[in-house]
């Protein structure tokens, strides 16, 4: 069992430049920072029960490590320093609709992931290298789908293969 700390100690910790390692995060982990959060986010072999992350743009690397999550929001979430997230399992819908805005020199990696629920990549656009492999999409994603006539916007080679599940729908998941 791991030992359980609120969303508000697991901020704190972050903003004192630590990773957030080894915990059950229990209410909401949100920065509330009015757009620019300048502090690296680092969250490994955690539960977190939710995560709020939208309209952000977090001007430090973003990694999500080996970490449950039951809710978590990157609406409108930009991501010039990079985001990874690596053998993560997320219970609901994602929401990373109107995001990205990754740099050159800072992927986006979505590897060995389950997505219970559907991914949304509305509108985004990602002006560096994305790597989305090896993960599973339950109820499917529109990564490489054109809802509302709009596809993602790659501006750099990125590697797509070996997942499971709908890349290419074309809705935002009955949202």
């Amino acid at each position: 069992m791991l030992p359980a700390i609120s969303g508000d100690d697991a901020i704190r910790l972050l903003q004192a430049g630590k990773p957030v390692q080894g915990y059950r995060i229990v209410g909401v982990l949100a920065s509330y920072t009015n757009g620019h959060l300048d502090y690296a986010v680092r969250i490994e072999n955690c539960w977190v029960e939710e995560l709020r992350g939208a309209a952000e743009e977090y001007q430090r690397p973003v990694q999500l490590i080996n970490s449950h999550f039951v809710q978590c929001d990157f609406a409108f979430a930009h991501f010039p320093q990079g985001l990874t997230i690596v053998g993560c399992t997320f219970e609901n819908y994602l929401e990373f609709q109107a995001g990205g805005h990754n740099q050159p020199g800072f992927p986006v990696q979505l590897q060995n992931n389950i997505f219970k629920g559907f991914v949304n990549f509305f509108d985004c656009w990602y002006k560096a290298e994305v790597l989305v492999e090896g993960n599973i999409f339950h109820q499917g994603t529109n990564l490489l789908g054109a809802p509302q006539g709009y596809s993602v916007q790659f501006d750099a080679p990125s590697t797509i293969q070996h997942n499971v599940g709908n890349l290419e729908r074309n809705d935002e998941g009955g949202r």
